[in-house]
């Protein structure tokens, strides 16, 4: 006895190999509400899941809005003896960019921002966690930008003399669960990356400002006890030369006379009196330069102070911007007591507060976002998409289905010899 949803098999329709298109189509005919039911299901699981599942995607564009890390104006002469300023390039090389992005997409660092910003009961920080513990989804929040691209130096053939292709912002995009969270997230991770390669940068600068530090004033000690090792040296010939011409007083009034030096080609001959004024104006020259070293050493104490005071400053906390803004109360504890009336200390104090002033300037007002972060009105993806490929699969699946049902019954009716 047939099923009616089987295929009609007769013997004169199977001769030969041939396959009639009633015999496709019967059996689909006859489950078409089956078909319909699968269908449907199929389209109403893709929207309910997309409801529940769709993200909405924001995007920001984060500008780098000078030489970073922070580098002063590089000043040249020409040949004229013309003083140039030339600025330093916009943005972040390569190499640095490189060295603050391995710094800034794993979860160990964006665990220390969150837990040093107090945002652990922010909306979607769980989510972001989530896709920093996986660097390779990381990566895909960011994207940097250039100055121009490859096909634009492919346009341009030569690139422009004046102009770096320097990494200058990063594209920031982040699919969140609502368009404010999206919005939200975006915006933190603009403020957590300068804030890591703030971070990365003081790491760096302080620790190999505190060695040079060190290392300088060991070199200015040397220089110092070299000076006065030569002062001394000019002193007593000083005093030689006095007795000289106090038993000699004709020999000031000689214009030649003393030999000084002499070689295998020739011979000089000064003068005592010469020779009395070279060696005054040689222990000038040697007092002024242990001056000046010891001047120098005294500004290195302080910077060495002043960066053993940011260090302390850096071991009680990982944000970047806490250390930038925090190293003004770190210089005025630095120089409280001392005179600053003494060009010494007011020289270096004075340059310390330029510094910090264009670091903040730089660090935490020129890099900030131009672009977005935007607030999404659509969800990804695009429920017409969504409703066109749930349509194909859910008939796809059904007919398969209706397929193998019938043909599994066909089989099992041979097998018991009903066929």
């Amino acid at each position: 006895m047939q099923n009616k949803d089987n295929y009609n098999i007769q013997n004169n329709g199977t001769t030969g190999g041939n396959i009639s298109l009633v015999e496709v189509f019967n059996p689909l005919w006859h489950s078409r509400w089956m078909i319909l039911f699968v269908t449907l299901s199929v389209i109403a699981s893709s929207l309910a899941g997309w409801l529940y599942f769709a993200k909405y995607t924001s995007e920001g564009f984060f500008q780098f809005g000078g030489p970073i890390p922070m580098q002063m104006e590089n000043i040249t002469e020409d040949k004229a003896g013309e003083v140039k300023k030339e600025p330093a390039s916009t943005g972040i090389s390569l190499s640095d960019f490189k060295r603050f992005e391995a710094s800034y997409l794993t979860s160990e660092r964006l665990a220390d921002f969150v837990r040093e910003k107090k945002l652990e009961s922010n909306e979607g920080i769980d989510d972001l966690s989530e896709i920093f513990e996986q660097s390779n989804k990381s990566i895909g929040l960011f994207a940097p930008v250039y100055p121009f691209t490859k096909m634009d130096a492919k346009e341009l053939m030569d690139q422009p003399k004046d102009i770096s292709n320097n990494i200058i912002a990063l594209r920031i995009n982040y699919k969140g669960r609502s368009p404010e969270q999206a919005q939200q997230i975006v915006g933190l991770l603009g403020r957590y990356v300068i804030d890591s390669i703030i971070y990365r940068i003081y790491a760096d600068e302080l620790q190999f400002k505190r060695g040079e530090m060190i290392t300088k004033i060991t070199k200015l000690e040397n220089i110092i006890i070299s000076k006065q090792e030569m002062l001394e040296k000019y002193r007593r010939k000083g005093a030689d030369l006095k007795q000289i011409v106090s038993r000699y007083p004709e020999s000031s009034r000689q214009t030649s006379g003393q030999v000084i030096s002499v070689t295998e080609e020739s011979s000089r001959y000064l003068s005592p009196i010469t020779l009395m004024v070279t060696t005054e104006v040689q222990t000038s020259e040697a007092n002024e330069a242990i001056h000046k070293a010891k001047r120098e050493k005294r500004q290195i104490a302080l910077w060495l102070e002043y960066y053993d005071s940011a260090a302390a400053l850096m071991g009680g906390t990982k944000s970047g911007e806490t250390i930038l803004r925090g190293l003004e109360s770190v210089k005025e504890s630095v120089f409280k007591g001392k005179n600053l009336e003494d060009d010494v200390i007011k020289e270096v104090y004075n340059t310390i507060t330029v510094n910090n002033q264009v670091a903040i300037n730089l660090y935490l007002e020129k890099s900030r976002f131009i672009a977005g972060p935007t607030m999404p009105s659509k969800r990804s993806p695009a429920p017409q998409v969504l409703l066109s490929v749930s349509l194909i699969l859910g008939l796809f699946l059904s007919i398969l289905f209706v397929f193998a049902r019938n043909w599994w019954h066909h089989n099992m009716l041979k097998v018991t010899g009903e066929v």
